[in-house]
C-alpha cells in the first residue's frame, strides 16, 4: 500500500511539472523569452530539483498541500541556490512561491520536524 501511495505521489508531482513545462512552452511560443543569457534553460531549472531525490515531490507537497516533511537539507540547498530567473519559468504567475520556499527552508534549516512548531496554529 505504501508503494502505491509513493508512486501516486510521484506521478502527481511529475504531472504537475509536466503541466508547468507545457504552460511555459506555450507562453514562450507566444511571447519570446529574453536572451539566452537572461533566462536559464527550463530543463536546467527543472534538473536542479530532479537531481535531488524526492525534491520535486517535496516542493509539490509544500506548495500545494502545505506539507513540509519532504524538504530535506539537499532540497533546501537546491531551492536556495536556484537562480532567480528560473522561478518564473517553474511557477509562472506565482511570484510568492520562491519567497515562501526559501523562507520555509531558512526556518527549518533542512529539518522538516521544526515546521510543525512553526506551522502549528496558536490555538
Amino acid at each position: 500500500m505504501e508503494t502505491t501511495t509513493t508512486t501516486t505521489s510521484t506521478s502527481k508531482a511529475l504531472m504537475f511539472w509536466l503541466a508547468v513545462t507545457c504552460i511555459v512552452t506555450m507562453a514562450s511560443a507566444v511571447v519570446p523569452l529574453r536572451s539566452a543569457e537572461a533566462t536559464q534553460d527550463l530543463g536546467g531549472c527543472i534538473m536542479s530539483f530532479v537531481s535531488v531525490e524526492g525534491c520535486v515531490e517535496a516542493i509539490h507537497d509544500a506548495v500545494t498541500h502545505k506539507v513540509y516533511d519532504g524538504l530535506k537539507h539537499e532540497c533546501c540547498t537546491a531551492i536556495t541556490q536556484l537562480g532567480d530567473n528560473c522561478w518564473p519559468l517553474l511557477f509562472p504567475g506565482r511570484p510568492a512561491v520562491p519567497l515562501f520556499l526559501k523562507a520555509v527552508c531558512k526556518l527549518i534549516g533542512g529539518d522538516a520536524a521544526k515546521v510543525e512548531k512553526v506551522a502549528a496554529p496558536p490555538y
